[in-house]
């Protein structure tokens, strides 16, 4: 039976047109009414299948190259602008949905380009009439050099894209070690994989007139197996929350678990959402004060902090809420609060009912290395571990002296923090209830759960910073009265080795008497949590908010 290409083609390319007009309405419909259900998880899956099916019309698009190759072009473009403007969007201090209006307008903007060229696919009789230009362009030879020269340089500038992207896949894959490439791409992946798809089958396109030309093939053979590996996160997403649920359920019981309400307001009723992860999550309402000053010396050094309160009928200045401080990361030599603290973060514990303190510490300014990093005048210094703990521990004073201010319960207190903000945040926790420290941390904090990200643990002195050997390497501080403990990590993690995490978790559970859990993220480089809205940082929020409430 002779097969009619034609014919499937065109029902391809009403497909094609269908899955764009369902993933235009439901962008709309998700910009006016954010809230979650199943069906929009589902819809997550509309959106992929949209993306990856206009990128195969624009490819097909054979009489009209034109559509082709300007919805690939936006496609590349828009795949590579949408993660980080969902980042900076849920990194905004001052950004209460945690969400970019403009992600939805250039989604729609997308979905109505890759309708309409399937759209003029279909109707070949409406193209050629509006097109008419088109054709007397293609007939002058003057044109047809110039054309090659810039079809030449197209092919040059996207297979140079195309090189890093195949670089990126590299290291998603764990095969280099301390570069800080890996922080932007795991997390990422899904958008890698499909501008990677877009980048190969538009150097195909520009290079179908050249029938003897193997480089085009190469390419796409390529850009197919690249596509494949940076959707193994996307695939892995449900061993990691098995595994993330088989390791909090061993640590903390199966009962608090299994009877925790999620209907609870603002709690997540799943580890993941394709939705979050393609439209950015959403946040509620909250109140912030920035740049509250803690600590000054007269030699210039200050030290601020930024306060997230809930805003909800229960919370009030005179009430007690529960507490969280986080501490950032960058290598003790750079970093800050605020948006390179990924304060989406806060946002979402303040959502719940907690009071976030996001705070500064004293940074090391001795490495000629990071001397070019972006970081306030005011906490750079000669600064070792010992000197950060003690500006942690001025803060822990602060706080225990004006909790009322904030309405903050100084009787339910967690510490979090990221790399070495992990490490500063079990020195501090541990500091406090080893009993070793209260010297320099306020004792009159309860810490009830401690929850590091990647901590660096120990890996200081590698960019020339010392101090006490239990606050380098502040495992050693476990012992009894250490609180309950929840860990994150990366398998792939270059910079921070995942044997850290490891080591930490078997030493916690020698000396401590509290229960620990260790939630491995399944080919996740260092800093995977950026991406707030991505697979990693979602399952780890889940848990991580029910380990606080279970704790608190």
């Amino acid at each position: 039976m002779k097969i009619n290409k034609s014919k499937i083609k065109w029902v391809f390319l009403l497909i094609v047109i269908s899955f764009n007009i369902i993933a235009i309405a439901g962008c709309a419909a998700l910009l006016i009414n954010p809230a979650h259900y199943f069906l929009w998880n589902f819809f997550g899956y509309i959106v992929l299948l949209a993306l990856f099916c206009n990128i195969i019309s624009a490819y097909l698009s054979e009489k009209y190259r034109f559509f082709g190759y300007l919805y690939l072009s936006l496609h590349i473009v828009s795949m590579l602008l949408l993660p980080v403007m969902n980042t900076f969007a849920a990194s905004g201090v001052h950004n209460k949905t945690s969400q970019n209006i403009f992600v939805f307008i250039l989604y729609i903007l997308i979905f109505l380009f890759g309708a309409a060229a399937a759209f003029f696919q279909v109707k070949n009789d409406f193209i050629k009439r509006n097109l008419a230009f088109y054709k007397k362009v293609k007939e002058n030879k003057k044109s047809d050099k110039i054309k090659n020269i810039m079809r030449w340089t197209a092919v040059i500038l996207f297979s140079v894209n195309f090189g890093f992207g195949i670089y990126a896949a590299y290291i998603m894959m764990g095969q280099t070690r301390g570069n800080m490439i890996e922080v932007f791409i795991s997390e990422y992946a899904v958008f890698w994989g499909y501008s990677m798809l877009g980048i190969s089958l538009l150097i195909k396109k520009l290079l179908l007139k050249y029938k003897k030309f193997i480089f085009d093939k190469i390419i796409l053979s390529a850009g197919i197996l690249i596509f494949v590996i940076f959707l193994i996160p996307l695939f892995s997403v449900p061993v990691i929350i098995k595994n993330a649920d088989t390791a909090f359920r061993e640590a903390f019981g199966n009962e608090y678990l299994n009877n925790f309400n999620n209907k609870q307001n603002g709690f997540m009723k799943n580890p993941f959402s394709l939705q979050d992860y393609l439209f950015g999550k959403h946040t509620l309402n909250y109140i912030v004060k920035e740049d509250v000053l803690y600590y000054e010396e007269p030699n210039g050094l200050k030290l601020r902090f930024d306060a997230y309160m809930p805003v909800s009928d229960n919370f009030s200045l005179k009430n007690l809420n529960p507490v969280l401080i986080r501490i950032h990361g960058g290598a003790w030599t750079m970093g800050d609060k605020g948006f390179s603290n990924y304060s989406a973060a806060n946002k979402h514990f303040a959502n719940l009912g907690y009071v976030v303190f996001d705070i500064q510490y004293g940074i090391n300014n001795q490495n000629p290395s990071f001397a070019g990093a972006a970081v306030p005048a005011a906490v750079k210094g000669n600064f070792d571990i010992d000197d950060m703990v003690r500006h942690i521990g001025i803060f822990t004073a602060f706080l225990a002296d004006n909790a009322d201010t904030y309405g903050a319960d100084t009787d339910s207190v967690f510490i979090s923090g990221a790399s070495a903000g992990g490490q500063l945040a079990i020195a501090a926790a541990l500091g406090i209830t080893s009993g070793r420290y209260t010297d320099i941390l306020d004792s009159r904090l309860k810490i009830k759960g401690l929850i590091p990200f990647y901590p660096a643990n120990g890996l200081s002195p590698n960019v020339g910073i010392g101090g006490a050997p239990d606050l380098v390497d502040p495992g050693l501080l476990a012992g009894t009265k250490s609180p309950p403990c929840l860990i994150y990590h990366g398998t792939h993690d270059g910079i921070v080795p995942p044997r850290i995490a490891t080591n930490f978790k078997e030493i916690y559970s020698e000396k401590s008497y509290a229960p620990c859990a260790l939630i491995w993220m399944n080919f996740s480089g260092h800093g995977s949590d950026i991406y707030t809205a991505g697979y990693y940082n979602q399952i780890f929020m889940y848990y991580m908010e029910r380990f606080m409430h279970q704790y608190r």
